[in-house]
């Protein structure tokens, strides 16, 4: 008969475990991305996936192996993205590089604005201070679109050589698709019998989480990304595609993101005429206040269920140890964790 642990060192055993797997993560962290990225496109696919295996085939009246289905679902992915490469992508690039090669006359157009309302203002008394932080903002503003610009090209550069992550992520993503059911099974045989059904459940859930968060957060940021094109173009702002790429890019981001998202543009504006930056920070609250009102709750509903204190301290501590990357993973992880501490809490009561 095997000696029965105590609670203190069952507890000293599961501070060991974490060490060991934080260690472990920690050394294979080249992985991350394939890894990550594998599972977001099988997370996005796998409706697609259900649908061909649920549609039985004319006039078999039988259903397609999971396999087929999975390649078929590649397929119908492939000519998406062929799609929008061929009639966004370079019109895109074009007005990216064009915003570049204009960004130091447009930064020069601010000072000068800047100047010209200190002129006006010459009987008021503005603070040295105030001076230095509108020359702060601009100069970072400018370091820091250059900089954003430089870690694009660099990112699309090292995708473009990292040959055997290209090859790596579809055959994950395949997989993950077709053998969930077969790896799941492998991840449950770990536990013993009186558990397993409670590790079913969690993995269950914890994957249902993640998978609303992703799609829904994805088509979010499409709708909003698109309302801000369609907006800035109306209204005539320049580089529409650009900002509405940008606000596409930082609505992953939650509270914060749509805040960044419209301070280029709003300077953009300004740097036009000031009466056209007032009209555009009217369509962005106006845009704040159909994301939080329709928007996400028609797409998304209860899928995360997290207080906004929660999400604050998420990413706070998200961007604090991993940067942008940990601010956009900190909502779906903090949902997991919620999960996961829910049930326990359950188990231990």
């Amino acid at each position: 008969m095997r000696p029965m642990l105590t609670k203190t060192q069952t507890g000293y055993l599961k501070l060991v475990a974490a060490a060991v797997i934080i260690y472990l993560v920690n050394e294979v962290s080249a992985i991350y991305l394939p890894i990550l990225l594998a599972m977001v496109i099988s997370f996005i696919l796998n409706p697609v996936v259900d649908f061909f295996v649920a549609v039985p085939i004319w006039p078999f009246h039988r259903h397609l192996p999971r396999g087929v289905a999975t390649l078929l679902s590649f397929i119908c992915a492939a000519i998406l993205v062929t799609v929008i490469a061929v009639f966004l992508f370079t019109p895109f690039i074009i007005e990216f590089y064009k915003f570049l090669a204009d960004l130091p006359a447009l930064i020069f157009k601010l000072k000068m604005i800047s100047i010209e309302f200190e002129r006006n203002t010459h009987n008021v008394e503005i603070p040295d201070n105030i001076h230095n932080i509108i020359d702060q903002v601009l100069n970072g503003a400018t370091a820091y679109t250059i900089d954003l610009a430089k870690r694009m090209l660099n990112t699309a550069f090292s995708v473009a050589s990292g040959a055997v992550e290209l090859v790596v992520v579809p055959v994950l993503t395949y997989y993950f698709l077709k053998d969930w059911r077969f790896l799941k099974g492998d991840i449950l045989a770990v536990f013993p019998g009186e558990t397993r059904h409670k590790a079913n459940v969690i993995i269950d859930e914890m994957a249902e989480v993640v998978s609303q968060y992703i799609r829904g957060q994805i088509l979010v940021s499409i709708v909003i990304g698109l309302m801000v094109f369609a907006g800035m173009y109306l209204m005539g702002v320049q580089y529409p595609m650009v900002l509405g790429l940008l606000a596409m890019l930082t609505e992953t981001i939650p509270i914060v993101g749509p805040i960044v998202g419209a301070l280029p543009a709003i300077l953009l504006a300004y740097a036009t005429a000031p009466a056209l930056a007032l009209k555009v920070i009217v369509f962005y609250l106006m845009i704040h206040q159909l994301e939080n009102h329709v928007v996400v709750p028609k797409i998304m509903g209860h899928s995360i269920a997290l207080h906004p204190v929660i999400i604050i301290i998420s990413l706070l501590v998200g961007g604090k140890l991993f940067g942008i990357a940990g601010m956009i993973l900190a909502v779906p992880v903090a949902a997991l964790l919620r999960v996961l501490v829910r049930h326990l809490w359950h188990r231990e009561r």
